[in-house]
């Protein structure tokens, strides 16, 4: 089957007017004026996520500016097709999905292997274990039992990208196992598909400085066109490669083919492909590769050599981005504990006053050292900033801002635990109430301690969870009120000590709304009231006491 990636309309996208279509690579300003494409539309948003970083690939690739003067022209006035067309027509030998020669992120020998089921590539599909054990009651084997070259590519795509560990040999994605990804999304004018690709491309000379570009022959860009290296470092290849990595050693069945429904897309097509292989020793990207479109965790971790765990690509974690993590994934975390994707470091150097932009951030959430996934999440955030100058003040301000909401929703989850399991006790000597719980054999003395004890004991409990989630999510809608004010109030050298006493009455408020809401949906025969109004009090005065306003600032 010949099917080149250039060449195909093959990717889904969105046009202004609401019309849907399929497209290749190079048309993605077509129609720009009139009816411009401004988004992709995958039957899978996994699969946009792929894809995006394709296309900004393919454009990093082959189109990068040369400084920021052209970066900025081309992102008010974009490319024609004709251009575009011109620069991926120069990789265009790499981008076959079939034929004799090499195909696309598939491994270049045709190994002998039993084939498996085409559901197989698709992240989140039934597994072989699950199967055997008779226990996929929520995701259905065979659901998928064919897709199409368009549909295929994408869920080839999604797994070179996002691999997570799949046994001995199966080697997880150049950032790990479910990396996050954040891009960098405009708004008003920049919210075409070709501004969201644009955006998130590195200036030529700045691409350049990863990995080894020296290394520039076509296979260490595109590893496919070559046997499959087991391991490489940043130093073995081209920083192209960022994009194009092969992890996996997986081949298509194209030999033979289909006529019928896409069981992804829906669509009828005369190439369904419905099987895969797939082999182990594929190639392990050692750390450190910094893509640069992903936050790093530059922590040094109990139990790993420190060569290993430096500058590991932050991955997705339980319950998605928010406000909380905006530390580490706009700003700089003033703990130096992560560090934002370069990409975004390069948005706050180009960006002016008049933009406005959000920040996408995306990722699988997997088990970890597994390969079952618990969540697809897809987030949007604002991003506010401010001259470089006050960047220090900025970043200090923010910490502040999410300490205390962590504190706060701390102490929420403590004054449950309290309802729940506590007893209290009268302490004579201090003259104070002591809290003991059923299910914690020993508090430590210090009371910082045993509050640690306390919360990393309601951790694993989904109900925290849940109440987590819904405390930041309440109180995020205002974290951006507050930090648009203090940001006015950094620019004209104002102190904004009104917005950190705002701050701590809603996130006051809040916990208490939480503590009430969780009380009343609890049964009744769980509940003892004297325990209840008494860890309701403790809650509302440790919120409003010395330590939190010490944390804003407050006297």
């Amino acid at each position: 089957m010949q099917f080149n990636l250039i060449d195909e309309e093959w990717i889904p996208v969105k046009r202004r007017d609401g019309t849907e279509t399929r497209i290749t690579p190079w048309q993605v300003t077509d129609g720009f004026a009139e009816n411009p494409i401004v988004s992709l539309n995958a039957p899978r948003p996994d699969f946009n996520g792929a894809l995006i970083q394709f296309l900004i690939g393919l454009v990093q690739t082959t189109f990068a500016p040369a400084n920021r003067i052209e970066w900025k022209h081309k992102l008010r006035t974009p490319p024609s097709t004709d251009q575009l067309k011109t620069a991926f027509m120069t990789v265009h030998n790499a981008f076959e999905l079939g034929g004799d020669g090499p195909r696309f992120m598939q491994d270049h020998e045709d190994f002998k292997q039993t084939s498996k089921p085409i559901d197989w590539l698709l992240i989140g599909a039934a597994t072989k274990n699950t199967i055997a054990e008779n226990i996929d009651h929520f995701i259905k084997r065979s659901m998928v039992s064919n897709m199409c070259p368009s549909c295929c590519t994408m869920a080839l795509l999604t797994m070179q990208t996002n691999a997570p560990g799949g046994g001995q040999g199966y080697r997880t994605s150049l950032r790990g196992g479910g990396p996050l990804t954040t891009l960098i999304i405009g708004d008003k004018n920049f919210d075409t598909l070709w501004h969201t690709m644009w955006l998130n491309v590195l200036e030529s000379k700045i691409f350049l400085t990863f990995c080894n570009s020296k290394r520039s022959s076509d296979s260490n860009k595109f590893p496919w066109l070559a046997k499959t290296k087991t391991s490489v470092t940043e130093q073995d290849i081209h920083p192209a490669q960022y994009f194009w990595a092969m992890p996996r050693r997986i081949r298509l069945g194209l030999e033979k083919s289909e006529s019928g429904l896409c069981d992804v897309c829906a669509l009828p097509s005369n190439s369904l492909i419905t099987a895969c292989k797939e082999v182990n020793k594929g190639t392990e990207y050692r750390s450190p590769m910094k893509h640069p479109l992903s936050p790093f965790d530059t922590r040094i971790k109990k139990n790993q050599k420190e060569e290993a765990a430096r500058n590991k690509a932050l991955l997705t974690q339980s319950g998605g981005v928010s406000y909380r993590h905006w530390l580490g994934i706009v700003v700089n975390d003033t703990d130096g504990r992560i560090e934002p994707a370069r990409i975004v470091h390069e948005f706050i150097e180009r960006q002016q006053s008049d933009w406005q932009f959000r920040l996408w951030a995306f990722g699988y959430d997997f088990v970890p050292g597994q390969s079952k996934a618990r969540c697809w999440y897809d987030s949007k955030i604002p991003l506010i900033t401010v001259e470089h100058e006050h960047i220090s003040d900025y970043e200090n301000k923010i910490a502040t801002l999410i300490k205390a909401a962590n504190i706060i929703c701390g102490n929420l989850k403590i004054a449950i635990k309290k309802v729940l399991h506590g007893i209290p006790e009268y302490d004579a000597i201090t003259r104070q109430i002591k809290w003991k719980y059923q299910d914690i054999k020993r508090l430590d003395a210090d009371d910082e301690m045993a509050r640690e004890r306390v919360l990393t004991s309601v951790r694993t409990i989904s109900a925290f969870t849940a109440i987590e989630a819904s405390f930041w999510q309440t109180t995020e809608a205002f974290f951006y009120s507050v930090l648009l004010n203090l940001s006015h109030c950094i620019r004209d050298n104002k102190g904004g000590s009104e917005f950190f006493e705002q701050w701590q009455h809603a996130l006051c408020t809040e916990a208490l709304k939480q503590f009430d809401s969780y009380i009343l949906s609890a049964p009744i025969e769980d509940m003892k009231i004297k325990h209840v109004a008494l860890a309701q009090k403790e809650l509302n005065n440790f919120n409003r006491g010395t330590r939190v306003r010490k944390i804003l600032g407050l006297s």
